[in-house]
């Protein structure tokens, strides 16, 4: 497979994992362009899962930076690139965003590998075997993590979220 391909395939992925961990557009935007420079550097034939080799590139960019700006506590997430209509929105929309709104809260409230997981088996849907491949973690410690997210998750939202 050839970078242009990978690219096109994997760059919103990347970006919005990316995206979530840092809550920052602009830096979102350079760790991604980061991530995609390590594996344009890669030898593409020494790399058995480019989509996983891409990921944990992304993932270590991200806690890279945290520890070089020595900022142990993960930041809020941002609503800067969510846009506010001053115009009449229908009333679904506006219960829609503010479940989406307290969905966020929340996330941030998780512990940062809870909220990883989170990310990685609910909102982008990657299987277990994907997320452990990523995280270099052992299956049982991601059910166990994704179960103790879901459950945080449900006690900060007051009501039962599915598994």
């Amino acid at each position: 497979m050839d970078f242009d391909t990978v690219y096109e395939e994997q760059f919103q992925p990347i970006y919005q994992y990316i995206r979530y961990m840092v809550s920052n557009a602009e830096l979102a935007e350079d760790l991604t362009q980061e991530a995609f420079l390590r594996l344009y550097k890669t030898d593409l034939s020494k790399v058995s899962n480019i989509s996983t080799y891409i990921r944990q590139a992304a993932r270590n960019l991200v806690y890279d930076h945290y520890r070089r700006k020595a900022i142990i506590k993960w930041l809020p997430f941002t609503k800067s690139h969510e846009q506010h209509e001053l115009t009449y929105v229908p009333h679904e929309w506006i219960v829609r965003e503010e479940r989406r709104k307290a969905f966020y809260e929340a996330l941030h409230k998780l512990k940062p590998i809870q909220r990883e997981v989170i990310i990685y088996r609910k909102i982008e849907e990657l299987s277990i075997q994907e997320t452990c491949a990523i995280m270099g973690l052992s299956t049982m410690k991601v059910v166990n993590t994704q179960r103790s997210a879901m459950k945080a998750l449900e006690k900060i939202l007051g009501g039962v979220m599915n598994e």
